[in-house]
């Protein structure tokens, strides 16, 4: 028979800590990094593609109604100048200008909607 110190570490090691209830879990877990990652990889390939982005720089993304509706994401862009392109002039650097969009995603990542954001709307 163990002495009694021995007997009470012992009996201390052998207990496992409880796990939480189920009903203490939270419901909805936040988004996995992959599926962020992935909602940023087509807001940057939708704006590079249909905008002609030279860099981007998306400066908010979130899940819409914790992703089930799909994902919202803001963005700083770099594209060319129309109003300087359109005069034809021979350049020897490209003019760029910094705009700021948002774009909406559904869930399988989508364009739901995109638009423009002006000084007013920051």
């Amino acid at each position: 028979m163990l002495p009694k110190s021995q007997h009470t570490e012992h009996h201390q090691k052998a207990t496992t800590p409880k796990a939480p209830p189920p009903s203490l879990k939270p419901e909805v877990a936040p988004a996995p990094l992959g599926r962020i990652s992935a909602a940023r990889a087509a807001v940057q390939q939708f704006l590079a593609t249909e905008l002609g982005a030279r860099e981007i720089r998306i400066t908010k993304i979130a899940p819409l109604n914790h992703g089930s509706e799909g994902w919202s994401a803001e963005a700083e862009i770099l594209v060319p100048n129309l109003e300087v392109k359109m005069l034809g002039l021979p350049l020897t650097q490209e003019v760029l200008e910094l705009e700021h969009y948002i774009v909406e995603l559904e869930t399988d990542l989508t364009v739901r909607s995109y638009g423009h954001l002006g000084a007013d709307n920051d």
